[in-house]
C-alpha cells in the first residue's frame, strides 16, 4: 500500500479486508497531522460499514482501529473543548467530524451486534465486548457534547438504555472486557460504563470548566463500580433517591418524579459516597491528590472543592441549591468581559488613561488656562455591544437567561464575567457565568450568579509605579453590601490580585486600597475584597 494512496482523505474504497491488513494501514497513519488522520479514519470507517464482511472479521478490524481512533479523537478534541460559545466555523467543523467518526464506528459495531442477535455463532463469544464498545462509543458522543456545552440528544440516551437492558437480559452485564478508553486500568464491564455515563450526566457538566470536566470523568470512571443499580426501590435515605427509566430518553433523575415501572433502575450511591468522604477527609488532613490516585496534575484546594461539589451532585442529588427560582419572561441587556462592562458602566465612553487630555482639551488649556468642556469620546458600539437576552427564571442571587438566536458578535465562556442591565430604570449588576448550554434547537442558555454590591467603572494600577509602568487598566469596583455582609470587592484582569499588595483606584478621585482576600478566579478576571485607605 503506497503512502500516496493512504494520504488521500477523499478515498472511500476500503483499504483492507482483514485485521492484519488493517494493522498495516494503521501503522502508516499520518499522526503528525491529526485532522488528516481523522479524515482518513472517517473515510475508512464509512467504507467498512458499506462492505459485505463476516461479523467476526468486522469486529476484528474495528478492534485493530480502536486505539488509533481513541488517540486521534482525543487530540482533535483539544481544538474545541472548553471554547467560548457559539463555536467558530473551524471549531464547529472539527467537532462535527469527531462526532461523525464516533457515529461511524458505532454503526459498524451495531452491525456486529445485529449479527449476534440474528444467531451468528461465530460472533456470540464477543457479545459482551461488542455491547460494551457500543455503550462506550455512545458515552464518547455524549462527552463530546458536554465538551462544547451542548445538550445531549435524547436518542443517545434511548440507545444507551437499550444496550444496558440487552446486557442485563443476556446475563453479561458484569462481564469484564478490555477497554482502551479507560484512564485507569485496562478492563471494564457494561455496568461500569453505564454507571460512568450516568454519573457524568449527574455531575452537571455544563457547570464545569473543561479542566474540571476532565477530572470529573476520570473520577467517575475510578468510582463507577461503587455505584450500583437495583431493580427494587432503595431504603429511605436523607437525600432524594435517584433512578433511571430504561424506557425513557433521559438520564437519571429523582425517583419520586418517575412512575413505578419494571423499567426503573434505582441508583445506590452509598459506596460511592463513602469513597468520596474518605478522599475529602484525606485531603483535609494534608494528603496529596496524587497519593490518593486523583491525578498527578490535580492540586489543592481546587481538587477538594471539586470533590465536594461532586459529592453534592452524586450523593445528595444536587441538593446544594438553597434558593427557589421564580419563572420570569423579561428582556435584559448583557455583555461579557471587563472592558465591555467598563464601557457600558461609563455610559458608552471610551477608556482613557487618567490625566490624559484630548487635543481639544489641550487647546482649551493653552487658550484659556483651563479646560472649557471635557470631551468624552464615544468608542465603537460594535466593539463592546450589549446583547438582548431573555431572563427565564431568577432568584435573589442569580438567574437563567436564554439567547434565542446566538448569531451576535459576542461569545460566552464558563466562569466569565458578565454585566447585566434590566428593569426600569436600567439597573446594572455584575456576575459570573455559572453554567452554559446550547440546546439542540440552537438556543444558548446561561446560568448567572450575581455578585453583591453596586458596580462602578474604575481605573487601577499597582501602587508600585515601577511595576505598573505608570499605566492604568480597566477594573470594576463593587460597593460594600450590607444585606449580604460583603465588603467592597474589586474585579481585576486575571492574575492581578495579590493578597496584601496596594493598588491605586481612580474614580472621580484618587484612592489607594489594600487587597485582602481572593474570592474567586474566573476565566477572564480575579475578584477579591479590598479596603480603601
Amino acid at each position: 500500500m503506497s503512502m500516496q494512496t493512504l494520504a488521500a482523505p477523499q478515498t472511500r474504497s476500503l483499504q483492507f479486508t482483514d485485521s492484519s491488513a488493517c494493522q498495516r494501514w494503521v501503522a502508516q497513519l499520518p499522526l503528525t497531522n491529526i485532522q488528516q488522520a481523522q479524515r482518513l479514519l472517517n473515510a475508512q470507517v464509512a467504507a467498512l460499514h458499506a462492505a459485505d464482511l463476516p461479523a467476526l472479521e468486522r469486529v476484528n478490524i474495528l478492534e485493530a482501529l480502536r486505539q488509533s481512533i481513541a488517540f486521534v479523537q482525543g487530540e482533535c478534541a483539544n481544538r474545541y473543548l472548553g471554547k467560548p460559545l457559539p463555536l467558530d466555523a473551524d471549531e464547529a467543523a472539527t467537532w462535527r467530524e469527531a462526532l461523525e467518526l464516533w457515529e461511524g464506528v458505532t454503526r459498524n459495531y451495531q452491525q456486529c451486534l445485529a449479527a449476534y442477535r440474528a444467531g451468528d455463532f461465530a460472533i456470540a463469544p464477543h457479545a459482551a465486548m461488542i455491547t460494551a464498545r457500543l455503550m462506550r462509543l455512545i458515552g464518547c458522543q455524549m462527552i463530546d457534547h458536554y465538551r462544547i456545552y451542548r445538550g445531549v440528544p435524547g436518542e443517545l440516551w434511548g440507545e444507551l438504555h437499550a444496550l444496558y437492558l440487552l446486557a442485563e437480559q443476556h446475563d453479561f452485564i458484569h462481564a469484564r472486557v478490555a477497554d482502551s478508553f479507560r484512564h485507569q486500568g485496562s478492563e471494564s464491564s457494561c455496568a461500569d460504563i453505564y454507571t460512568h455515563v450516568l454519573l457524568a450526566h449527574l455531575a452537571n457538566p455544563y457547570g464545569l470548566s473543561s479542566r474540571q470536566q476532565d477530572f470529573m470523568l476520570r473520577w467517575a470512571e475510578k468510582w463507577a463500580g461503587l455505584a450500583k443499580l437495583s431493580r427494587q426501590p432503595l431504603p429511605v435515605l436523607p437525600s432524594p433517591a435517584l433512578a433511571v427509566d430504561l424506557d425513557s430518553m433521559a438520564g437519571a433523575s429523582f425517583a419520586s418524579e418517575l412512575d413505578p415501572a419494571s423499567s426503573l433502575r434505582y441508583l445506590d450511591v452509598e459506596g460511592l459516597a463513602k469513597a468520596l468522604r474518605q478522599a475529602i477527609t484525606a485531603l483535609k488532613q494534608g494528603q496529596t491528590p496524587a497519593r490518593l490516585g486523583l491525578g498527578g496534575n490535580a492540586h489543592q484546594p481546587g481538587c477538594e472543592s471539586l470533590l465536594m461539589l461532586l459529592y453534592v451532585q452524586w450523593c445528595r442529588a444536587g441538593t446544594g441549591r438553597i434558593e427557589e427560582r421564580e419563572p420570569a419572561d423579561v428582556d435584559a441587556s448583557i455583555c461579557f468581559s471587563i472592558p465591555a462592562a467598563h464601557f457600558q458602566l461609563r455610559g458608552e465612553r471610551e477608556f482613557r488613561q487618567p490625566g490624559d487630555l484630548t487635543s481639544r482639551e489641550k487647546r482649551d488649556l493653552d487658550t484659556f488656562g483651563y479646560v472649557v468642556r471635557t470631551q468624552h469620546e464615544i468608542a465603537s458600539r460594535d466593539e463592546f455591544p450589549f446583547e438582548t437576552w431573555k431572563i427565564g427564571n431568577h432568584s435573589p442571587s442569580g438567574f437563567m437567561c436564554v439567547l434565542r438566536e446566538p448569531q451576535g458578535p459576542g461569545r460566552v465562556s464558563h466562569n466569565q464575567i458578565v454585566a447585566v442591565r434590566h428593569g426600569t430604570p436600567g439597573e446594572f449588576r455584575l456576575g459570573i457565568v455559572q453554567w452554559v448550554r446550547t440546546e439542540p434547537s440552537g438556543e444558548l442558555r446561561c446560568g448567572i450568579r450575581l455578585f453583591p454590591g453596586t458596580p462602578q467603572a474604575v481605573a487601577v494600577r499597582p501602587a508600585d509605579v515601577k511595576r505598573s509602568g505608570n499605566r492604568y487598566e480597566r477594573a470594576l469596583l463593587l460597593a460594600a453590601d450590607a444585606a449580604t455582609a460583603t465588603p467592597a470587592t474589586l474585579i481585576l484582569p486575571p492574575g492581578w490580585f495579590e493578597v496584601g499588595a496596594f493598588i491605586e483606584i481612580v474614580t472621580d478621585r484618587h484612592q489607594v486600597a489594600t487587597m485582602l482576600t481572593l474570592l474567586e478566579k474566573g476565566s477572564d478576571f480575579d475578584r477579591g475584597t479590598v479596603t480603601l485607605i
